[in-house]
Protein backbone atom coordinates (compact mmCIF):
# COMPACT_ATOMS: atom_id res chain seq x y z
CA UNK A 1 0.00 0.00 0.00
CA UNK A 2 1.10 3.65 -0.84
CA UNK A 3 2.87 5.84 1.93
CA UNK A 4 -0.40 8.01 2.33
CA UNK A 5 -2.83 4.80 3.01
CA UNK A 6 -3.16 3.87 6.71
CA UNK A 7 -3.22 -0.13 7.59
CA UNK A 8 -6.43 -0.96 9.28
CA UNK A 9 -5.24 -4.73 9.14
CA UNK A 10 -6.35 -7.94 7.08
CA UNK A 11 -9.46 -9.70 6.38
CA UNK A 12 -9.94 -12.67 3.69
CA UNK A 13 -6.01 -12.32 3.22
CA UNK A 14 -6.64 -9.02 1.86
CA UNK A 15 -4.43 -5.67 3.08
CA UNK A 16 -7.22 -3.45 4.10
CA UNK A 17 -6.45 0.67 4.36
CA UNK A 18 -7.98 3.94 4.03
CA UNK A 19 -6.53 6.94 2.44
CA UNK A 20 -5.86 9.99 4.25
CA UNK A 21 -8.74 11.59 1.74
CA UNK A 22 -11.63 9.68 3.40
CA UNK A 23 -11.49 11.79 6.47
CA UNK A 24 -13.18 14.56 5.50
CA UNK A 25 -15.67 12.72 3.57
CA UNK A 26 -16.65 10.54 6.62
CA UNK A 27 -16.95 13.80 8.65
CA UNK A 28 -18.86 15.32 6.16
CA UNK A 29 -21.47 12.21 6.40
CA UNK A 30 -21.50 11.49 10.07
CA UNK A 31 -22.37 16.03 10.20
CA UNK A 32 -25.28 15.12 7.48
CA UNK A 33 -26.32 12.78 9.85
CA UNK A 34 -25.83 14.15 13.05
CA UNK A 35 -27.62 17.44 12.26
CA UNK A 36 -29.79 16.48 9.12
CA UNK A 37 -31.54 13.44 8.83
CA UNK A 38 -31.51 11.94 11.99
CA UNK A 39 -33.17 15.35 13.53
CA UNK A 40 -35.70 14.74 11.30
CA UNK A 41 -36.75 11.48 11.40
CA UNK A 42 -36.25 10.78 14.84
CA UNK A 43 -36.83 14.38 16.73
CA UNK A 44 -36.57 14.90 20.18
CA UNK A 45 -32.78 13.35 21.07
CA UNK A 46 -29.95 15.26 22.49
CA UNK A 47 -27.32 16.80 19.92
CA UNK A 48 -24.63 14.13 21.55
CA UNK A 49 -27.28 11.14 20.88
CA UNK A 50 -27.83 12.28 17.68
CA UNK A 51 -23.66 12.36 17.02
CA UNK A 52 -22.86 9.04 18.56
CA UNK A 53 -25.51 7.28 16.38
CA UNK A 54 -24.38 9.54 13.20
CA UNK A 55 -21.00 8.40 13.73
CA UNK A 56 -21.83 5.24 13.99
CA UNK A 57 -24.01 4.98 11.12
CA UNK A 58 -21.49 6.64 8.75
CA UNK A 59 -19.17 3.36 10.49
CA UNK A 60 -21.63 1.05 9.00
CA UNK A 61 -21.79 3.14 5.36
CA UNK A 62 -17.63 2.32 5.19
CA UNK A 63 -18.69 -0.86 6.33
CA UNK A 64 -21.19 -1.58 3.07
CA UNK A 65 -18.62 0.13 0.79
CA UNK A 66 -15.85 -2.16 2.20
CA UNK A 67 -18.31 -5.13 1.18
CA UNK A 68 -18.87 -3.44 -2.44
CA UNK A 69 -14.72 -3.65 -2.52
CA UNK A 70 -14.37 -7.03 -0.72
CA UNK A 71 -16.62 -8.62 -3.74
CA UNK A 72 -14.52 -7.36 -6.12
CA UNK A 73 -11.48 -8.65 -4.63
CA UNK A 74 -13.05 -12.28 -3.87
CA UNK A 75 -14.23 -13.06 -7.14
CA UNK A 76 -11.32 -11.39 -8.59
CA UNK A 77 -9.45 -14.06 -6.76
CA UNK A 78 -11.88 -16.73 -8.12
CA UNK A 79 -11.07 -16.15 -11.04
CA UNK A 80 -7.37 -16.28 -10.60
CA UNK A 81 -6.45 -12.43 -10.55
CA UNK A 82 -4.27 -11.72 -7.17
CA UNK A 83 -5.57 -9.07 -5.44
CA UNK A 84 -2.48 -7.33 -3.39
CA UNK A 85 -5.30 -5.11 -1.55
CA UNK A 86 -8.20 -2.83 -0.49
CA UNK A 87 -7.26 1.16 0.11
CA UNK A 88 -11.26 3.88 1.15
CA UNK A 89 -10.87 6.85 0.28
CA UNK A 90 -12.71 10.21 -0.60
CA UNK A 91 -14.99 8.80 -3.09
CA UNK A 92 -15.23 5.04 -2.22
CA UNK A 93 -13.05 2.47 -2.43
CA UNK A 94 -9.63 1.02 -4.61
CA UNK A 95 -9.06 -2.90 -5.07
CA UNK A 96 -5.69 -3.22 -6.37
CA UNK A 97 -5.43 -6.20 -8.51
CA UNK A 98 -1.64 -7.20 -9.64
CA UNK A 99 -3.06 -8.50 -12.98
CA UNK A 100 -5.71 -7.92 -15.57
CA UNK A 101 -8.37 -10.99 -15.96
CA UNK A 102 -7.30 -11.98 -19.41
CA UNK A 103 -11.00 -12.54 -20.45
CA UNK A 104 -13.87 -10.22 -20.86
CA UNK A 105 -16.34 -12.37 -19.28
CA UNK A 106 -14.20 -12.79 -16.45
CA UNK A 107 -13.78 -8.88 -16.52
CA UNK A 108 -17.50 -8.33 -16.48
CA UNK A 109 -18.75 -10.36 -13.56
CA UNK A 110 -15.35 -9.06 -11.47
CA UNK A 111 -16.18 -5.65 -11.99
CA UNK A 112 -21.07 -6.11 -12.12
CA UNK A 113 -20.35 -7.92 -8.60
CA UNK A 114 -19.31 -4.82 -6.91
CA UNK A 115 -22.75 -2.74 -8.18
CA UNK A 116 -24.44 -5.44 -7.69
CA UNK A 117 -23.41 -5.93 -3.56
CA UNK A 118 -24.83 -2.72 -3.07
CA UNK A 119 -28.02 -2.87 -4.48
CA UNK A 120 -28.45 -6.01 -1.94
CA UNK A 121 -27.35 -4.37 0.52
CA UNK A 122 -30.16 -1.47 -0.11
CA UNK A 123 -32.45 -4.00 0.03
CA UNK A 124 -31.53 -6.13 3.42
CA UNK A 125 -31.37 -2.06 4.66
CA UNK A 126 -34.60 -1.33 3.27
CA UNK A 127 -36.31 -5.00 4.84
CA UNK A 128 -35.04 -4.05 8.07
CA UNK A 129 -36.56 -0.58 8.03
CA UNK A 130 -39.98 -2.38 7.21
CA UNK A 131 -39.44 -4.74 9.94
CA UNK A 132 -38.61 -2.52 12.77
CA UNK A 133 -41.16 -0.38 11.98
CA UNK A 134 -43.64 -2.64 12.27
CA UNK A 135 -42.51 -3.87 15.69
CA UNK A 136 -42.53 0.17 16.38
CA UNK A 137 -38.73 0.18 17.16
CA UNK A 138 -37.38 3.53 17.85
CA UNK A 139 -37.51 5.93 15.22
CA UNK A 140 -33.64 6.45 15.46
CA UNK A 141 -32.89 2.78 14.22
CA UNK A 142 -35.83 2.95 11.45
CA UNK A 143 -34.13 6.20 10.39
CA UNK A 144 -30.72 5.05 10.64
CA UNK A 145 -31.99 2.22 8.45
CA UNK A 146 -33.66 4.08 5.94
CA UNK A 147 -30.54 6.42 5.29
CA UNK A 148 -28.41 3.18 5.00
CA UNK A 149 -30.95 1.59 2.30
CA UNK A 150 -30.59 4.92 0.52
CA UNK A 151 -26.96 5.08 0.75
CA UNK A 152 -26.23 1.62 -0.67
CA UNK A 153 -29.07 2.78 -3.44
CA UNK A 154 -27.17 5.27 -4.38
CA UNK A 155 -23.74 3.82 -4.14
CA UNK A 156 -24.77 0.97 -6.63
CA UNK A 157 -26.90 3.24 -8.91
CA UNK A 158 -24.16 5.64 -9.25
CA UNK A 159 -21.53 2.97 -10.09
CA UNK A 160 -23.67 2.34 -12.93
CA UNK A 161 -22.79 5.68 -14.94
CA UNK A 162 -20.43 4.67 -17.81
CA UNK A 163 -17.91 6.62 -16.88
CA UNK A 164 -13.78 5.02 -15.61
CA UNK A 165 -13.37 4.96 -12.99
CA UNK A 166 -16.54 3.69 -12.04
CA UNK A 167 -17.85 0.03 -12.71
CA UNK A 168 -20.15 1.48 -15.37
CA UNK A 169 -17.64 3.15 -17.33
CA UNK A 170 -15.30 -0.54 -17.02
CA UNK A 171 -18.52 -2.53 -17.87
CA UNK A 172 -18.87 -0.75 -21.20
CA UNK A 173 -15.70 -1.13 -21.79
CA UNK A 174 -15.81 -4.53 -21.37
CA UNK A 175 -18.49 -4.82 -23.63
CA UNK A 176 -16.41 -3.07 -26.13
CA UNK A 177 -13.70 -5.78 -25.03
CA UNK A 178 -16.02 -8.63 -26.28
CA UNK A 179 -17.40 -7.36 -29.11
CA UNK A 180 -13.58 -6.23 -31.02
CA UNK A 181 -11.42 -8.09 -29.32
CA UNK A 182 -9.62 -4.97 -27.64
CA UNK A 183 -9.46 -4.00 -24.43
CA UNK A 184 -7.71 -0.85 -25.28
CA UNK A 185 -10.20 -0.10 -27.33
CA UNK A 186 -12.99 -1.11 -25.04
CA UNK A 187 -10.97 1.57 -22.66
CA UNK A 188 -10.77 4.19 -24.89
CA UNK A 189 -14.47 3.86 -26.00
CA UNK A 190 -15.30 4.22 -22.23
CA UNK A 191 -12.95 7.37 -21.39
CA UNK A 192 -14.97 9.27 -24.22
CA UNK A 193 -18.47 8.44 -23.04
CA UNK A 194 -16.94 9.12 -19.34
CA UNK A 195 -15.70 12.52 -20.30
CA UNK A 196 -19.42 13.27 -21.73
CA UNK A 197 -20.77 12.47 -17.73
CA UNK A 198 -18.12 14.38 -16.30
CA UNK A 199 -19.43 17.36 -18.35
CA UNK A 200 -22.65 17.16 -17.77
CA UNK A 201 -21.81 16.69 -14.04
CA UNK A 202 -19.95 20.07 -14.19
CA UNK A 203 -22.63 21.74 -15.87
CA UNK A 204 -25.33 20.23 -13.34
CA UNK A 205 -23.28 21.49 -10.60
CA UNK A 206 -23.00 24.85 -11.33
CA UNK A 207 -26.41 25.83 -12.76
CA UNK A 208 -27.04 24.51 -9.11
CA UNK A 209 -24.96 26.42 -7.74
CA UNK A 210 -26.26 29.53 -9.84
CA UNK A 211 -29.57 28.19 -8.41
CA UNK A 212 -28.58 28.86 -4.80
CA UNK A 213 -27.63 25.07 -3.68
CA UNK A 214 -23.65 26.00 -3.10
CA UNK A 215 -23.13 22.81 -1.25
CA UNK A 216 -25.08 20.29 -3.41
CA UNK A 217 -23.60 22.28 -6.80
CA UNK A 218 -19.85 22.05 -5.62
CA UNK A 219 -20.19 18.42 -4.68
CA UNK A 220 -21.83 17.87 -8.35
CA UNK A 221 -18.88 19.81 -9.91
CA UNK A 222 -15.99 18.17 -7.49
CA UNK A 223 -17.37 14.41 -8.77
CA UNK A 224 -17.36 15.72 -12.22
CA UNK A 225 -14.05 16.98 -11.97
CA UNK A 226 -12.87 13.95 -10.60
CA UNK A 227 -14.47 11.83 -13.33
CA UNK A 228 -12.85 13.72 -16.12
CA UNK A 229 -9.01 13.59 -14.91
CA UNK A 230 -9.52 9.89 -13.50
CA UNK A 231 -11.04 9.05 -17.37
CA UNK A 232 -8.16 10.86 -19.12
CA UNK A 233 -5.65 9.13 -16.26
CA UNK A 234 -7.48 5.60 -17.63
CA UNK A 235 -6.59 7.11 -21.29
CA UNK A 236 -2.71 8.26 -21.04
CA UNK A 237 -2.41 4.68 -19.54
CA UNK A 238 -3.80 2.83 -22.44
CA UNK A 239 -1.21 4.67 -24.47
CA UNK A 240 1.63 3.81 -22.37
CA UNK A 241 0.20 0.37 -21.75
CA UNK A 242 0.16 -0.23 -25.84
CA UNK A 243 3.73 0.88 -26.26
CA UNK A 244 5.17 -0.80 -22.98
CA UNK A 245 4.26 -4.73 -25.05
CA UNK A 246 6.79 -3.33 -27.39
CA UNK A 247 10.00 -3.04 -24.96
CA UNK A 248 11.60 -6.06 -23.48
CA UNK A 249 12.64 -6.22 -20.22
CA UNK A 250 15.93 -6.82 -21.88
CA UNK A 251 15.81 -3.13 -22.48
CA UNK A 252 15.31 -1.99 -19.36
CA UNK A 253 17.01 -4.44 -16.68
CA UNK A 254 20.30 -3.98 -14.93
CA UNK A 255 22.70 -6.24 -16.45
CA UNK A 256 25.34 -6.97 -15.06
CA UNK A 257 23.68 -7.79 -11.46
CA UNK A 258 25.29 -4.92 -9.57
CA UNK A 259 26.79 -6.16 -6.79
CA UNK A 260 27.47 -5.18 -3.27
CA UNK A 261 29.78 -6.64 -0.06
CA UNK A 262 27.38 -8.60 2.14
CA UNK A 263 29.61 -7.17 4.75
CA UNK A 264 28.79 -3.60 4.39
CA UNK A 265 25.76 -2.06 6.63
CA UNK A 266 22.68 -0.47 6.07
CA UNK A 267 24.04 3.00 7.15
CA UNK A 268 27.52 2.63 4.55
CA UNK A 269 24.93 2.41 1.85
CA UNK A 270 22.38 4.93 2.77
CA UNK A 271 25.40 7.17 3.36
CA UNK A 272 27.23 6.51 -0.33
CA UNK A 273 24.12 8.44 -1.86
CA UNK A 274 22.24 8.85 -4.69
CA UNK A 275 19.48 6.51 -6.19
CA UNK A 276 21.36 3.67 -6.79
CA UNK A 277 20.47 -0.14 -8.00
CA UNK A 278 16.96 -1.56 -7.13
CA UNK A 279 18.20 -4.68 -6.10
CA UNK A 280 21.52 -5.79 -5.65
CA UNK A 281 23.83 -9.36 -5.73
CA UNK A 282 25.54 -9.73 -2.11
CA UNK A 283 28.63 -11.67 -2.05
CA UNK A 284 30.89 -12.63 0.96
CA UNK A 285 34.49 -12.56 1.52
CA UNK A 286 35.51 -15.10 -0.55
CA UNK A 287 33.02 -14.12 -3.54
CA UNK A 288 30.50 -16.70 -2.11
CA UNK A 289 26.74 -15.99 -3.40
CA UNK A 290 25.18 -13.61 0.10
CA UNK A 291 21.88 -13.65 -0.93
CA UNK A 292 19.49 -10.29 -3.15
CA UNK A 293 19.28 -6.91 -1.25
CA UNK A 294 16.54 -5.00 -1.89
CA UNK A 295 17.22 -1.29 -1.68
CA UNK A 296 14.06 -0.52 0.03
CA UNK A 297 15.11 -3.23 2.99
CA UNK A 298 18.71 -1.42 3.91
CA UNK A 299 16.52 2.13 3.45
CA UNK A 300 13.30 0.64 5.80
CA UNK A 301 16.26 -0.99 8.24
CA UNK A 302 17.71 3.02 8.40
CA UNK A 303 14.40 4.46 9.15
CA UNK A 304 13.60 2.18 12.03
CA UNK A 305 17.19 3.47 13.23
CA UNK A 306 19.20 0.00 12.61
CA UNK A 307 21.92 1.51 10.17
CA UNK A 308 24.09 -0.62 12.29
CA UNK A 309 22.53 -3.69 10.34
CA UNK A 310 24.94 -5.65 7.84
CA UNK A 311 23.35 -6.09 4.69
CA UNK A 312 23.33 -9.79 5.08
CA UNK A 313 21.04 -9.40 7.47
CA UNK A 314 18.48 -8.20 5.83
CA UNK A 315 19.08 -9.81 2.38
CA UNK A 316 16.58 -12.55 0.60
CA UNK A 317 17.17 -15.70 -0.59
CA UNK A 318 16.44 -16.20 -4.29
CA UNK A 319 13.50 -18.24 -3.61
CA UNK A 320 12.13 -14.96 -2.15
CA UNK A 321 11.90 -12.54 -5.15
CA UNK A 322 9.91 -12.82 -8.77
CA UNK A 323 11.29 -14.05 -11.42
CA UNK A 324 10.75 -12.72 -15.29
CA UNK A 325 11.97 -13.50 -18.33
CA UNK A 326 14.55 -10.96 -20.70
CA UNK A 327 11.77 -11.45 -23.68
CA UNK A 328 8.70 -10.77 -21.62
CA UNK A 329 7.30 -7.47 -22.69
CA UNK A 330 7.55 -4.87 -19.58
CA UNK A 331 3.56 -4.64 -19.63
CA UNK A 332 3.51 -8.56 -19.14
CA UNK A 333 5.82 -8.35 -16.18
CA UNK A 334 4.86 -5.45 -14.50
CA UNK A 335 1.05 -6.70 -14.33
CA UNK A 336 2.36 -9.66 -12.92
CA UNK A 337 4.91 -8.61 -10.25
CA UNK A 338 1.80 -5.70 -9.09
CA UNK A 339 3.64 -4.61 -5.45
CA UNK A 340 6.37 -7.35 -5.54
CA UNK A 341 8.08 -4.88 -8.35
CA UNK A 342 9.33 -2.84 -4.77
CA UNK A 343 11.88 -5.50 -3.44
CA UNK A 344 12.91 -6.16 -7.28
CA UNK A 345 12.65 -9.55 -9.25
CA UNK A 346 15.44 -10.93 -10.80
CA UNK A 347 15.77 -11.83 -14.34
CA UNK A 348 16.29 -15.51 -15.81
CA UNK A 349 17.20 -16.68 -19.16
CA UNK A 350 17.87 -20.70 -19.80
CA UNK A 351 17.96 -21.33 -15.93
CA UNK A 352 20.61 -18.12 -15.70
CA UNK A 353 20.76 -15.19 -14.08
CA UNK A 354 21.16 -12.57 -16.39
CA UNK A 355 20.07 -9.23 -14.60
CA UNK A 356 17.17 -7.16 -12.05
CA UNK A 357 14.44 -5.47 -12.81
CA UNK A 358 13.57 -3.20 -9.93
CA UNK A 359 11.46 0.23 -9.85
CA UNK A 360 14.83 1.82 -10.20
CA UNK A 361 15.05 0.28 -13.72
CA UNK A 362 11.41 1.41 -14.42
CA UNK A 363 12.44 5.02 -13.09
CA UNK A 364 13.99 5.67 -16.67
CA UNK A 365 11.09 4.28 -18.65
CA UNK A 366 8.72 6.87 -15.92
CA UNK A 367 10.17 9.84 -17.43
CA UNK A 368 9.23 9.17 -21.12
CA UNK A 369 5.75 7.84 -20.13
CA UNK A 370 4.37 11.35 -22.12
CA UNK A 371 6.60 10.03 -25.17
CA UNK A 372 5.64 6.61 -25.08
CA UNK A 373 1.76 8.04 -24.90
CA UNK A 374 2.27 9.90 -27.66
CA UNK A 375 3.83 7.72 -29.80
CA UNK A 376 5.94 8.36 -32.81
CA UNK A 377 5.48 11.55 -34.93
CA UNK A 378 4.98 12.25 -38.52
Amino acid sequence: MGSQTIRLGRLFGLEIGFNWSLLPFFLLVAWTMATEVLPSGAPGLSSTGYWIAGVLGTVVFYACLLAHELSHALVAKRKGVKVAGITLWLFGGVTQLEGEPSRAQDQALITAVGPLTSLVLAAIFFGAQQLLTSLNAPLLLVTLSAWMALLNLVLGVFNLVPALPLDGGRLLGTAVWWRTGSKDRGTTGAVRVGRFFAYLLIALGALEVLAGGLLNGLWLALIGWFLLSAGAAEGRQVGIRSRLRQVPVAAVMSSPVPTLPSWLTCGQLAEAGGPGAGLYALHGVGGEPMGYLPRSRADEAVRAGHPERRLEEVALAAEQLATVRPDENLEAALLRLGPRLEQGALVVANGQLVGTLSAADLARVAALAPLLARGPQH
